[in-house]
């Protein structure tokens, strides 16, 4: 299971990611504190989550400058905002553990930010 971020009027710009992922990407930017609360809480949001070009721009900056200097080569970022070089066994947690399903890493912070740096802005999907 994933969402797809959709670049508006082009088809052919998108990125893929892991719900996995995304969940605790999105959680980063909330953390950020680049985009109003409402504005980063949509993002968890299937067609109603979206950045404008210039949102994208801000998050990307926010997570280069701020966010990937503190996130060591072999780390994940979990849901919570912690940090563990415990490597995701793909372990399917339930219950009040559900949260440890969640997390992302420095490649896919990368990535994702380059993405910002790019695009005219997206809708999740």
């Amino acid at each position: 299971m994933g969402i797809t971020l959709i670049e508006p009027g082009s088809l052919g710009r998108l990125l893929r990611r892991q719900l996995r992922n995304w969940r605790a990407i999105v959680e980063a930017v909330r953390a950020l504190e680049v985009l109003p609360d409402d504005r980063a809480s949509a993002l968890h949001e299937s067609y109603v989550g979206e950045l404008t070009k210039e949102e994208a721009r801000a998050v990307a900056a926010a997570i280069r400058e701020r966010l990937l200097p503190t996130l060591a080569e072999g780390e994940r970022l979990l849901l919570d905002g912690q940090r563990t070089t415990e490597p995701d066994d793909g372990t399917f947690y339930r219950g009040e553990d559900a949260d440890k399903n969640y997390s992302t890493t420095r490649d896919v912070l990368e990535r994702f930010a380059e993405y910002c740096e790019s695009c005219d802005g997206f809708t999740v999907c």
